[in-house]
């Protein structure tokens, strides 16, 4: 399963940098593939600008431990960020600041995308 994670709003490129340090520190996660997307540069840039994420869950049950991972590192965050995830043609979208428990994102990413 291939699932590409974004984020909109403030700062997002930095605190997607953030996100790829957390998932990589992550030990449940070690089994994962992250492979950092660049967005295409466009006139003005100073160079390339981190667009995504893109994870290769290889057992496809990885799903749960990135969900939670996800979630719990929503909630260490203070500004107004909210993530989008997406597998194929199902994406969902969490906002961070309204954020009351991190396995309730977990339970929502794993429902949404993997329809359990």
């Amino acid at each position: 399963m291939i699932v590409r994670v974004g984020l909109v709003g403030d700062e997002a490129g930095d605190e997607l940098r953030r996100l790829e340090r957390w998932l990589r520190a992550d030990d449940d996660l070690g089994a994962v593939a992250i492979a950092p997307e660049q967005a295409p540069v466009q006139d003005g840039d100073m160079g390339p600008v981190l667009d995504a994420l893109q994870l290769v869950l290889e057992p496809q049950g990885l799903l749960t431990a990135v969900a939670a991972s996800l979630g719990t590192w929503a909630s260490t965050r203070r500004r107004n960020v909210r993530i989008r995830v997406r597998s194929g043609e199902k994406e969902v979208e969490i906002d961070a600041s309204r954020l009351n428990d991190p396995d309730e994102v977990a339970l929502r990413i794993t429902r949404e995308l993997d329809g359990r």
